[in-house]
């Protein structure tokens, strides 16, 4: 049985604004949407939030009649959340949430076609019997990539696809493809941080309990904590600590319902980081890494596989890892011809699969 865990890091759209790592605008829009969308679901928008707003509104221009384009959209459907008068300042009308419907949304761009080929020749190549995806846009749209790319393209189908839409508004979910039935699903969206009062994870940690016939059954629970996209503050960091404490306590909790248990996905972080060291200092699971068959010399599963980029992760219950057979890294999808070579396909940045490697695990059942 072989299982697998693969940032698709989308596969048909995704916001323009994360399209380079790099880009400092397009952090900085992140950041602005985030903001926007935070001060406008208040009940009650105090002197400082609008005066943040009408700075946020004027910088993109949002009160343009026909706004160029920008890395963010503004929707209102409903009242009106400001007015500019032709011959004053701008002025935020709405008193709160209720005077209005509306909101802030990253433009989204078409991930190009080749990508998308190559993101599907990975999984073909991998050929995993499940498979943990990270940021996937929503539902049908892994079931597009599985019915017009897997199975029409590289005669791959998994019969069994699920996303949970989770708590990231930008289309970047957490999902499982298995060619096994899926059976009860849990959802951890609702998780509130205690610190914050938000929502514990930034996606969701969502629970799949995958039957593997004979009475048997493998519990995947699938993650993406938050990410150091727009600055690891320490914030950030806590946060993350926070997610994986309480992914680590679900993947143990539900030992007592199977002892075959996998927590998996991409973590963004390392694993002598703060926020989720923890974890690895556990009785009851492992990371694949800690296999003999795991690349030492480039243990990274980002970027050029550096330490620094290790940040997907496949760590197993002891029942697992005890019938570890070999694990791997897929990295052709991604496109550093001076450490590997690539796929033929893969020619370029532009049409590389994900920045992300595959991680794979089999398990002699």
């Amino acid at each position: 049985m072989r299982i697998a865990t693969y940032n698709l890091e989308n596969l048909f759209t995704r916001p323009s604004a994360m399209n380079n790592d790099s880009d400092a605008e397009g952090r900085e829009a992140i950041e602005d949407d985030a903001e926007l969308n935070s001060i406008i679901r208040k009940a009650t928008y105090s002197g400082v939030d609008k005066s943040r707003l009408v700075t946020l509104i004027t910088k993109y221009k949002f009160h343009y009649k026909n706004p160029p384009i920008k890395p963010i959209i503004f929707q209102k459907i409903r009242g009106q959340l400001f007015k500019k008068p032709a011959n004053g300042p701008l002025e935020i009308v709405a008193t709160g949430r209720d005077d209005w419907t509306g909101w802030f949304e990253l433009r989204k761009e078409d991930v190009a076609w080749q990508a998308t080929y190559n993101t599907g020749r990975v999984v073909a190549e991998t050929n995993a019997d499940f498979l943990v995806v990270v940021e996937v846009e929503n539902r049908p749209t892994l079931v597009r990539f599985n019915e017009q790319i897997l199975n029409s393209v590289f005669n791959l189908s998994y019969p069994h696809v699920m996303v949970i839409d989770g708590n990231d508004d930008r289309g970047i979910d957490v999902g499982i493809m298995s060619k096994f039935p899926i059976g009860m699903m849990r959802s951890r969206v609702a998780d509130i941080d205690p610190v914050t009062d938000f929502p514990l994870f930034s996606r969701d940690c969502p629970e799949f309990e995958i039957d593997i016939g004979g009475g048997n059954t493998v519990i995947v629970l699938a993650n993406h904590f938050k990410s150091k996209r727009n600055g690891d503050t320490e914030a950030s960091m806590e946060r993350r600590g926070r997610q994986a404490a309480g992914a680590f306590a679900y993947a143990n909790a539900a030992l007592a319902r199977s002892s075959m248990v996998v927590l998996a996905g991409d973590f963004n972080d390392t694993p002598d980081s703060v926020p989720i060291a923890p974890l690895f200092d556990s009785a009851t699971f492992s990371d694949v890494m800690n296999h003999a068959d795991y690349p030492v010399d480039r243990p990274g599963t980002y970027g050029t596989g550096l330490p620094s980029g290790k940040f997907d992760y496949l760590m197993l219950s002891n029942a697992l890892w005890s019938k570890l057979d070999t694990v791997g890294i897929e990295r052709r999808g991604s496109y550093h011809p001076n450490t590997w070579e690539p796929f033929d396909t893969v020619t370029s940045t532009k049409s590389e699969a994900s920045d992300h490697h595959l991680v794979f695990a089999d398990i002699d059942t």
